[in-house]
């Protein structure tokens, strides 16, 4: 599914996050980590099915690598049933015994590029794969998205400063910059703080706002002009699209009751 305006991309979010509160219900919110999977939401939409990653079966090596904080896997799984790397029904096998789409996105699901779950290692094996493109002369890039907690991570800004050195223009970094990390606030001016640090090891940078589909157009548009690997560091809500959920901390990974799921979905009804 090809999105080409504003109006049909906010519809698409609109029942991705649906699904992710359905699909989370389904196992009672075990993992699901809602907040900052529903503060990607518009990212992860515009990346798969507007700016349209290569991801063809046809020439599965020269794919684009699209390399994601696990934790939003719930959007993910959604978005690859969407673009048919993986069948829709097999959403119906989520969480259960023997599925092989659960909490975490490993590399037995085709669309996830490795096996997630360890913080601060998304940028790094990004580079590892951006490296290996340039030593086989393929043309592809490397999408990596972080959240904003994964950048107190040191090993990510050695990859970065790597990335830096060697010029990799097919890096791209996207930080889902919500503000809430597990464990604190981050202050008023943080993806200033960010952009600062990515331009001092030689990026390209763009700040912008991470819902918004003409924000998003803009800096996807840059990634054809740089010379340099790209961050681009996105303002998001956390918990976005359920008004109890929207920028607190606890719905980091709390799992909802049955009538805290009942009450969100409710805010989805037409």
């Amino acid at each position: 599914m090809k999105i080409r305006n504003a109006a049909v991309f906010e519809k698409k979010t609109y029942e991705l996050r649906k699904g992710i509160l359905e699909l989370a219900k389904m196992t009672g919110g075990a993992g699901a980590h809602l907040g900052g999977t529903l503060s990607c939401v518009e990212i992860l939409t515009y990346l798969y099915l507007v700016h349209e990653v290569n991801i063809s079966k046809k020439k599965w090596h020269l794919r684009d690598r699209v390399l994601v904080k696990g934790h939003a896997h719930l959007a993910l799984y959604q978005l690859w049933a969407e673009i048919g790397l993986i069948k829709k029904k097999e959403l119906l096998s989520y969480g259960k015994d023997g599925s092989r789409i659960h909490i975490l996105p490993d590399y037995k699901v085709p669309g996830s590029e490795y096996n997630s779950g360890s913080l601060g290692q998304v940028v790094g094996i990004g580079l590892g794969i951006a490296i290996n493109s340039r030593i086989d002369k393929k043309k592809y890039n490397v999408y990596c998205l972080v959240g904003d907690g994964e950048c107190d991570s040191g090993s990510m800004w050695e990859s970065v400063s790597m990335a830096g050195k060697l010029k990799m223009k097919n890096l791209i970094v996207i930080v889902d910059l919500n503000r809430l990390s597990e464990f604190q606030v981050f202050d008023d001016n943080v993806h200033k703080e960010i952009e600062k640090k990515f331009k001092s090891f030689d990026w390209n940078t763009k700040i912008i706002n991470g819902h918004s589909f003409s924000n998003l157009k803009s800096a996807f548009n840059q990634i054809k002009k740089s010379k340099k690997p790209l961050a681009i560091i996105a303002n998001t809500i956390k918990g976005k699209g359920v008004s109890f959920m929207e920028n607190n901390v606890n719905w980091h990974h709390k799992a909802p009751s049955k009538k805290e799921f009942n009450i969100a979905l409710k805010e989805y009804e037409k």
